[in-house]
């Protein structure tokens, strides 16, 4: 099952990182381990997690698995 569409998961690869983070602000250390803060890059802002992951060359998976264990 690809990411996008994973069943029971409350935070999908179609998701940006504001919306993440608006509906689960617990989540902010995760983005941070990865290199990524919200704060001060504006590409985030438009970005699903999806391309966030394309783009910085992250593991799309385990991101995904390490924020839906927080929520």
């Amino acid at each position: 099952m690809s990411p996008e569409t994973q069943s029971g998961a409350k935070i999908t690869a179609l998701m940006t990182v504001p919306d993440i983070l608006t509906q689960y602000p617990q989540t902010l250390p995760v983005f941070k381990s990865y290199g990524l803060n919200p704060e001060g890059y504006m590409a985030l802002q438009y970005e699903n997690l999806n391309a966030t992951s394309r783009v910085h060359q992250l593991p799309l998976e385990a991101l995904l698995q390490e924020l839906n264990s927080l929520v």
